[in-house]
């Protein structure tokens, strides 16, 4: 009996695209530049990236995504020219010692720039793989020595026989069946039956500095460590694979030395030095596309929301430059959104804001420079949307009992948009009573609603409010675009993940036959069912469906011109729901129900 599985008659279902996937780029503590890391949690993030510090708004951004709702990250650490990643020699075991490994600060082989690994504390401990004894006495001119035990004994392992002299000698064959080994050169000299043997393997220790306590506890250990290049346990490629291999150092051999002295000898607490990072510019934040570098390492990366909030750390002619950079990359994306905020409010130079009291700007001034600033990155279709003010959050790098500092909400805003679709759809505007800050303890500017009105009519800016004084929310949900069709964040959101559902939902479609049947497949099978899942969820209004979208695909537009080419033509178009964004109340008064009668 043969059996054969075939696909059927049914229909490749059009499955969901991501909605809130996070991208941040800017500085950390540390990490591999321009590498585009998937994170998952807070926790994740501070082991990769170290955690938050007191020269960016990075690692705020990324706490407020997580703590707001976010549930996956891409981050990408952006390193000035010149930055150095920080080392150390280890020298061999010669009488006069030679440089035999550098150890540099790394991530799986790669080099990680900057001052963190300062903190880092270096050990150097023998560690055979083999212990054994010789198992019967071997004359000078011997090439071959029988030991008690081959146990941890391979070809390319380096022997250490304690004879009348300490023997170095490489393993060249081995005879299991005999627990005999070939040497690469004579003894030299009788060694006699039961001389302790041991093979030359050590153990490197990477220790580093818990800021709270001063200790350096151990982070990880590397136990039989091989300088020969053919071992399976050689450091080079044990430490710098781009898998398993260290989450903090990389090192190079520098040995030149005979093997068993070519050891890094023993050592404890050396420390890596001379570390720097030159402060990311305009040019590293946005990046180069043909070296995916700065923005462009999320080429590759399927993300919907985009941050990069160290750009408030540039001056106002580079801070701009990498707004409208990151603004053209997410059109030309056509999936992504970028999530921005205004500068902060005037303070005096020199101040790190920690309070509302550090502020000196009117908030009458500062709305209508929220307005200028806002105004220089409007456009009929921009794929981007602008919040102020800063939030006041929990500093972990600050000092004193509850340090706190204002910094830029982007980060929180994400982690909105990004529970505002789980819980209510991505139709949804992420604004309103329900879209509370999480995390962020007040706001740097309280906008009346007046001033709130006009940021958000005239600024095309979105306001953070806190009324009556509770948890701030997202008051605003508007996008810089003039056109109105564009105005809103909701609809932006919605368009983006009916674009990419639909753009990853129909590779199937390429190479089949293009018939009449195949047309009616993609209308009715395929996204007609996927259209109508989001019109029962509210994204296209209470109208009925067939008046709320079109899906066009038939001989009118694939006529047989195009299908000679090869094209195939879909069209989609759909009515988007719009927030209620304004309440007008009217209240009046009307004549009464009694009436008087004459006695």
């Amino acid at each position: 009996m043969n059996v054969t599985e075939v696909d059927g008659r049914a229909s490749p279902a059009l499955a969901a695209a991501p909605t809130s996937v996070g991208a941040f780029v800017g500085r950390t503590r540390r990490g591999v530049p321009d590498q585009a890391v998937r994170v998952s949690s807070l926790d994740q993030f501070t082991a990769r990236f170290g955690g938050h510090h007191a020269d960016g708004y990075l690692p705020h951004a990324v706490t407020g995504f997580f703590l707001n709702g976010g549930r996956e990250a891409y981050v990408v650490r952006v390193a000035g020219a010149g930055s150095q990643a920080a080392r150390a020699t280890l020298n061999d075991r010669q009488g006069t010692p030679a440089a035999s490994l550098r150890v540099s600060a790394g991530y799986r082989g790669v080099a990680d720039p900057g001052v963190w690994a300062h903190a880092l504390r270096l050990d150097v401990r023998d560690d055979p793989r083999a212990v054994t004894t010789v198992g019967a006495a071997a004359t000078a001119a011997a090439t071959t020595v029988q030991l008690a035990s081959l146990a941890g004994v391979e070809v390319g392992t380096v022997l250490r026989i304690a004879s009348t002299t300490t023997l170095l000698r490489v393993v060249t064959a081995v005879d299991r069946a005999t627990r005999t080994v070939t040497l690469g050169a004579a003894t030299g000299e009788a060694v006699a039956a039961g001389v302790a043997v041991s093979s030359a393997e050590f153990r490197l220790v990477v220790r580093q500095q818990d800021p709270a306590t001063g200790a350096f506890p151990v982070v990880e250990t590397w136990s039989n460590l091989s300088m020969q290049a053919g071992s399976a346990d050689y450091v080079s490629d044990r430490l710098n694979h781009p898998v398993t291999g260290s989450r903090y150092v990389t090192v190079a051999d520098l040995s030149s030395a005979a093997p068993g002295v070519d050891l890094p000898a023993v050592v404890s607490g050396v420390a890596l030095t001379g570390g720097s990072e030159t402060a990311a510019g305009a040019g590293d934040l946005v990046g180069d596309a043909a070296a995916h570098t700065g923005l462009h390492a999320l080429d590759t990366a399927a993300v919907q929301l985009l941050a990069v909030p160290d750009a408030h750390l540039l001056p106002a002619v580079g801070e701009a430059l990498v707004v409208r950079g990151a603004l053209d990359y997410v059109a030309g994306r056509g999936d992504c959104v970028y999530v921005g905020s205004a500068p902060d409010r005037g303070h005096p130079a020199g101040t790190v804001p920690r309070s509302a009291a550090d502020y000196t700007e009117t908030v009458a001034h500062y709305t209508q420079a929220v307005k200028e600033y806002a105004a220089q990155f409007q456009g009929a279709k921009v794929y981007g949307a602008l919040y102020a003010p800063w939030v006041q959050v929990a500093d972990p790098a600050g000092v004193g009992p509850a340090p706190v500092r204002f910094v830029p909400p982007e980060g929180h805003v994400m982690g909105v948009y990004a529970r505002t679709e789980q819980e209510r759809g991505i139709h949804k505007a992420p604004a309103g009573d329900a879209a509370a800050v999480r995390g962020a303890l007040s706001l740097a500017a309280a906008f009346s609603a007046g001033e709130h009105d006009d940021l958000v009519r005239n600024g095309r800016t979105n306001g953070l409010l806190s009324p009556g004084g509770r948890t701030p929310v997202v008051a605003g949900s508007r996008t810089l675009s003039t056109d109105t069709r564009w105005q809103y964040v909701n609809v932006r959101l919605l368009f983006n993940f009916v674009k990419s559902s639909l753009r990853d939902g129909l590779r199937f479609v390429r190479q089949e036959p293009h018939t009449e049947a195949l047309r009616r497949m993609v209308r009715f099978n395929v996204i007609t069912p996927f259209l109508l899942g989001l019109w029962q969820q509210g994204a296209f209004g209470s109208d009925p469906a067939e008046q709320v979208f079109t899906v066009k695909c038939d001989a009118e537009n694939n006529p047989p011109a195009d299908v000679d080419l090869g094209l195939f033509r879909v069209e989609v178009y759909f009515y988007p729901v719009r927030p209620a964004e304004t309440v007008h109340l009217i209240v009046g008064q009307q004549p009464g129900g009694g009436t008087a009668a004459e006695a």
